[in-house]
């Protein structure tokens, strides 16, 4: 699921910047560093979190109106960096400028929006953006581990990735009665 949307952000992002299918890649940005690669836009997953305010879903939902027992799915946060590498550096600018205006202007993504030439990923409810601030040291840290070259860049957090192992979902017991037990002192 995390390809998939990661995939369906690639193809968003190169449809408003206007360049070729091979100008954005879902790459880690140490090939900046260590390739002379073509120029473009790199997109890098640099961190994973978990939503924690969905951790406490129930095991028991209903399917076709019958109670099923399943795990319930993980909500993921990625932090995605958007790195800009090309043979001017104003065009990586200018590239790095209309990315920030594509996230402010549409912060979310969800099926309703999607277009016919990019459908939205099946299994995926919506993906929300927002743009992560980083110290100075923090920033150095990352583009240190990346091989110590700084490009423009910025990162976003991408909200709501749902994860969830596909399994046969087992019946669950109704709950027939209800019983309370108390004791008067």
């Amino acid at each position: 699921m995390i390809n998939d949307a990661l995939e369906y952000v690639r193809r968003e992002l190169r449809d408003h910047l206007g360049v070729t299918d091979g100008e954005v890649a879902i790459e880690s940005a140490r090939v900046l560093v260590e390739n002379d690669g073509p120029d473009g836009v790199l997109i890098t997953l640099v961190n994973i979190e978990e939503e924690s305010a969905l951790r406490n879903t129930p095991h028991v939902a209903r399917v076709g109106g019958q109670p099923v027992e399943r795990e319930p799915s993980v909500y993921m946060n990625l932090y995605l960096q958007f790195s800009f590498d090309f043979q001017d550096y104003g065009a990586s600018l200018l590239n790095l400028s209309n990315t920030i205006a594509l996230f402010q202007h549409r912060r979310y993504f969800s099926p309703e929006d999607a277009s016919a030439g990019n459908p939205f990923p099946a299994g995926l409810r919506r993906l929300i953006f927002e743009h992560h601030n980083m110290s100075f040291e923090a920033l150095n840290n990352l583009w240190s581990v990346m091989g110590g070259a700084l490009y423009p860049s910025v990162i976003y957090k991408m909200r709501m990735v749902e994860v969830r192992h596909i399994q046969p979902d087992v019946p669950a017991d109704p709950i027939t009665a209800i019983a309370v037990d108390t004791v008067r002192r």
